[in-house]
């Protein structure tokens, strides 16, 4: 029924149609793609009342450099290789043992997560004044981070602590308690009778 419309309205009958996206079935419309041997005019309606049929443009995917971890293509990349972990240009990400930290806004994630403040978007990459605040927002929740990751090993090496100081004390006691010194007998006592 919908080829059959499409091919009244446009005067080419498409190769074949298929519902795009998910199919939700509270949603008040539905979005059709229609694939066509050669391209039709644009600009016709389907049905009198749908939106106005126009040609599809598949999105590009955001640019990520798997270099330099930064946000641009990797083809031209001059700069000098990152790790993805830690962004530290000293060491390849395999052999990174450092805390996790972004190249591009200093948080606590990789240089590729999609929490990453300063990873563009699909209306541009933020200015100079936002690069900033992203920046000095990343630093402040990393150094979160990093305070209560130092609050967390303290506590379990005081932990470790007390708990080897108890066993410690327990096995002086068993050691004491394996240990019998022999009190000396007193031989005044002669005049006591062996039965």
């Amino acid at each position: 029924m919908l080829t059959d419309e499409v091919e009244r309205v446009c005067s080419m009958r498409p190769a074949y149609v298929k519902l795009y996206g998910r199919n939700k079935s509270e949603a008040p419309h539905r979005t059709w793609m229609a694939y066509f041997p050669e391209a039709p005019r644009t600009g016709f309606r389907v049905f009198d009342e749908s939106g106005i049929a126009r040609p599809f443009k598949k999105q590009q995917p955001l640019e990520f450099c798997k270099r330099c971890n930064g946000h641009h293509p990797t083809k031209n990349c001059s700069r000098a290789p990152s790790c993805g972990n830690c962004g530290s240009t000293n060491h390849s990400q395999d052999l990174c043992m450092a805390t996790t930290k972004c190249r591009n806004c200093g948080g606590p994630h990789r240089s590729d997560s999609r929490r990453c403040l300063a990873r563009p978007t699909r209306s541009g990459a933020p200015t100079k004044e936002q690069m900033k605040a992203f920046r000095q927002a990343g630093e402040r929740e990393f150094q979160a981070v990093l305070r209560a990751k130092a609050a967390e090993d303290s506590a379990t090496s005081a932990e470790d602590f007390s708990v080897g100081k108890i066993s410690s004390q327990t096995t002086e006691v068993d050691a004491n308690a394996n240990i019998i010194t022999a009190s000396p007998v007193d031989s005044s006592m002669g005049d006591v009778l062996r039965l």
